[in-house]
């Protein structure tokens, strides 16, 4: 993977915040608007500590099922190894950790200033950034064959569930392949199932965009299209890969055709 440290650098020399608060991160977190909030210089030695944790996982980093993605994505290994990671800081405080792309590549981007507030709650900061990490660059492997592309109602949702659902599964829980899911899973998968059939039966425009909103938003097991599409590729992990070469064009229907047993 590629790291750009060059902002937390600035940040940790004290240097004037002019020095990088005209980096592209702050005009394309939201097309059209520009995003940058002076960090804290009362919470350097802090932040430092957050940012040792989260780069020592960046340096060393791993994606977990890495032989089953290298199965699944021929080109999993040149795709990582041009993968960008942009250590920032000046995001507004809900922006810790997203996915933009500039100037044709994609960049997993960390704020860690918003990363540091975790420790203060408790959290484990590695082990977030571990899953965040496999999460997103699963999505960038998915991109390169799958890129989004404007759509119908329709075509998102199918969109939506495949690719979560694919970021989902892979980045859940390492030896994917040996996992035994109990059987709160078959109900998991069965609330999340009727959502999406009622979601693709939804002609109502204002109740389609909630159900756009709500097939990856909310709590993990309340996204409706990722968890159906992720526990029903967990029940058919021996297809992955031919899955994934069909595509995300009429995916859901083989949702939605799965009936769930506990076995």
């Amino acid at each position: 993977m590629i790291i750009d440290r060059s902002i937390i650098n600035a940040y940790f020399a004290e240097k004037p915040t002019s020095v990088y608060s005209n980096h592209w991160i702050y005009s394309e977190v939201e097309k059209g608007e520009y995003l940058f909030e002076s960090p804290p210089l009362n919470r350097i030695s802090e932040i430092k500590d957050c940012y040792d944790q989260i780069a020592k996982v960046c340096d060393s980093f791993t994606l977990r099922n890495e032989l089953l993605i290298e199965h699944i994505f021929s080109d999993a290994k040149s795709i990582m190894e041009s993968a960008n990671i942009l250590f920032t800081v000046g995001l507004p405080t809900m922006y810790d950790a997203l996915v933009r792309e500039h100037e044709g590549g994609e960049f997993v981007v960390i704020d860690i200033v918003n990363f540091a507030n975790y420790i203060t709650n408790g959290h484990k900061v590695s082990e977030l950034v571990n899953n965040f990490l496999s999460h997103e660059l699963i999505h960038i492997l998915i991109n390169a064959s799958y890129p989004y592309e404007e759509m119908t109602y329709l075509d998102y949702l199918n969109f939506i569930a495949f690719h979560e659902g694919f970021a989902h599964l892979l980045s859940y829980k390492e030896n994917i392949t040996d996992y035994r899911p109990n059987e709160s899973y078959g109900e998991k998968f069965n609330s999340a199932k009727n959502k999406l059939i009622n979601a693709l039966n939804e002609t109502d425009p204002a109740m389609q965009e909630k159900y756009r909103v709500e097939a990856n938003s909310g709590g993990y097991w309340d996204k409706y299209a990722a968890i159906s599409s992720m526990l029903y590729l967990l029940r058919n992990i021996d297809s992955l890969k031919q899955i994934y070469n069909e595509g995300w064009r009429d995916y859901t229907g083989l949702i939605v055709a799965y009936e769930w047993s506990d076995f």
